[in-house]
Formats: C-alpha cells, structure tokens, sequence
C-alpha cells in the first residue's frame, strides 16, 4: 500500500508552470505544495534535504535569521493544540492550516487521495514542527528556487553547483509571493466583506505599491529573513508616528496624534493584535485624577457568532491615516501621561482562555497552556511618556 501511494503522490517535475513571471504567480503556490518526489541519485543525502538545519550547512546568516522569526515557529503549540483535536476525525480541517503554517506534503502525516486522507510515507514530524522552512519558499520538485543575483542577473548556475544549483527568478521580490499566504481567496471567511487575512490587499490599495514599495523591501531588508512584525517593538515604531497635540496646555485637550506614516498596510493588519492607547491627567504629585483618563483600541475585532464570523469593530490605521487620543483637562491637572501598549495575540489569548475552559485531551491542554502563557508574555510597552502641562 505505502509503495502504491508514494507513486501517486510524487508527481513528475513540471518546468512548465515556473517559465514566466505570470506562471510563478499562478503556480508556484499550489496548495498543498506537492510532493518533492525521489531526488536525483546522485545527490548527497545533504544535497536532498528539505530541513533547514542542513541548508544552514551553506547558507548561515539566513538560517541564523530564519530562528529568531514568527515564520520557524508556526507550527506553534497554539495551532498544534488545537489540530490534535481533529487529526482523526476532521483531517481535511488540519490540512486547511497547514498550507500556511507547514505546507509542505512532506509536513503532512496524510494526503488526499480521491475522498480519502491516507498515511503519508514521506512524512518527517520533525520537519513539519519546524512550521515554514526554507523548503516552504525555495524548493519545488527537489529545485531549487530564488531571486536573482544583487546585480539583477538571472542566468543560471554553473553546472556541478550543489543540488542543481537554484533557478532564479525576480518573482521572489514581488508582493504576490506573500500573498500565498498573507492573503486570503474568494470563498473564505470575510467579516464585513473583508477576508480575516487582507494584508496584500492592504498593501495593493495603498499608495506603496504604486511607488513599488514591496512587503519584500521593509520585512526582508537587504535580503534578510527577519519578516519583522507586530511583536518586533522597534518594527512597530518604525511604521508610525506618536506626536502629543501642539503644546499640552492646562486649557483644551491633552493627547496624542498617532499617524500610519510607515506601515504598508493597515496598522495592526490581520485581526490577533490589539494596539491600546491611554491618555490620563494627573496632579502635581503625578497622581491619577480620577475620570480624566480616555482609552482607545486600535484593532480589528472580531468574533465567531451563530456558525460565522463577524466584525465586531475596525478601528485600525490605514496608510496614511490617523487617530488623535485624547481628555479635556480637568481642574487640578499638572502633568499628561500617555501609554502605548502593544499586545499582538490578544486575540488568541481570549480563544485559548475559552479553549482550556472546554473538555480537551491531555495532549491538547498542556500545549495549549503553553500557548497561553506564551501569549500573555507578549505585550509590550511601545510609548509612555508624561509631560508637564503649560499654564
């Protein structure tokens, strides 16, 4: 049996669909990724490995970057805890999140064959826990694909280079790579009429992807695997400007202005983070005076209702745009103090709290634990700043 289904899921590699820019768009995604098939004979075991520890044996600094990113721990134990859950009755409902989070065929214990989900023999566990590799992006077919040199050159590598060498093409540096996953089709889950992951569409009706302003030029800088995010502090701030309003007076409003003049999309994109800003007067001891503090959420809300999901509220950044947060000044006020305060799962924190109140399996509740406290050390202070009123 295992031997009939390696055949039928190790398709034949197709030049065809990699040919042109449009080809890449259209196919280079296809989901699941297939199957790599058998490598070539001559190939050092090296040479055909899909886990990135062994790409690292030449290509360190990206390795070295790719571990300290979202993209290494996708297969979190927050997904992983709730796809134990389903792995034998609802397979098709993992496989559904494994075309983003570890998408390649090998990464999946099943393949579909005709109605059926079957025992996968080329399936490494170790690889799939590894979430997005190196292969995710760079291997189809055991080739190996990337983008062209720094010179813009595309030719293709010398013959005898190490497993084929790689086939280039300028794909790599344009926005719809990351659609594959950082955007979400026709058919899926749209609040509002706007699908729970939009960020290309963001990006796409923004004024920087007329000046060609890729995802590629702020999350991969200088070529970087870092893809930056929500949780990076010094990522956030760079996207955003913070300005008190004029001159704090003890007469008007007291706050703050806070401009997407760098994000490429809406600030926060997708619907986990939660951006809370507060603005608070206090008296000349630097104490709070109480009812003259304002709070603003900036996030998409959202929630799942009546067997869909809804928009609860969209109070998020677009390009451009901006908010002003602010109190009248109270009698007594001395000081304004404002605090920023970036929390990007917070989303998952209210799942995860209302999963472990659920009946779960052992397995299922340790890694979500885990989950949850990974989440409830994750908001950071991004701006706290007092300053002293003008009279």
């Amino acid at each position: 049996m295992a031997g009939a289904i390696a055949s039928d899921f190790h398709p034949q590699p197709d030049d065809r669909i990699f040919e042109t820019l449009q080809d890449f768009v259209d196919g280079y995604w296809a989901r699941m990724i297939p199957p790599q098939g058998e490598p070539p004979e001559s190939w050092s075991d090296l040479e055909a490995s899909l886990r990135p520890e062994d790409c690292a044996s030449c290509h360190a600094a990206q390795y070295e970057d790719w571990q300290t990113t979202v993209h290494s721990g996708a297969y979190s134990p927050g997904l992983s805890g709730q796809l134990v859950n389903w792995e034998d009755a609802s397979f098709g409902t993992v496989q559904s999140c494994l075309v983003c989070h570890a998408p390649l065929s090998e990464q999946s214990a099943r393949l579909p064959r005709g109605d059926e989900w079957l025992p996968n023999p080329a399936y490494d566990q170790d690889l799939r826990d590894h979430g997005i590799v190196c292969a995710s992006c760079h291997v189809r077919c055991n080739r190996r694909h990337g983008p062209p040199r720094r010179d813009g050159s595309v030719e293709p590598s010398p013959e005898g280079s190490p497993h084929g060498g790689v086939i280039r093409t300028e794909f790599f540096e344009d926005s719809r790579f990351c659609a594959g996953c950082h955007q979400f089709g026709p058919g899926g889950a749209a609040p509002n009429g706007k699908p729970l992951e939009n960020t290309f569409a963001e990006w796409d009706n923004s004024r920087y992807a007329d000046e060609g302003v890729s995802c590629q030029s702020c999350h991969m800088p200088d070529r970087q695997h870092l893809w930056r995010g929500i949780h990076d502090p010094g990522m956030v701030r760079s996207g955003i400007t913070i300005e008190w309003l004029t001159e704090p007076s003890a007469a008007g409003d007291a706050g703050l202005r806070i401009t997407n003049t760098g994000t490429g999309h809406q600030f926060p994109t997708y619907a986990t983070p939660l951006v809370l800003v507060r603005v608070l007067l206090l008296d000349e001891n630097r104490d709070a005076i109480d009812g003259a503090m304002v709070e603003h959420e900036i996030a998409r809300r959202i929630a799942y209702q009546g067997g869909a999901w809804v928009e609860l509220a969209d109070t998020r950044l677009a390009p451009d745009s901006a908010v002003v947060v602010s109190v009248p000044v109270a009698e007594g006020a001395r000081h304004a103090r404002a605090e920023i305060v970036v929390q990007p799962d917070a989303f998952y924190r209210e799942v995860f709290e209302m999963l472990l109140a659920g009946m779960l399996s052992d397995t299922s509740s340790t890694l979500l634990g885990e989950a949850q406290r990974r989440a409830e050390y994750s908001p950071y202070i991004l701006f706290d700043e007092t300053v002293t009123l003008t009279r």
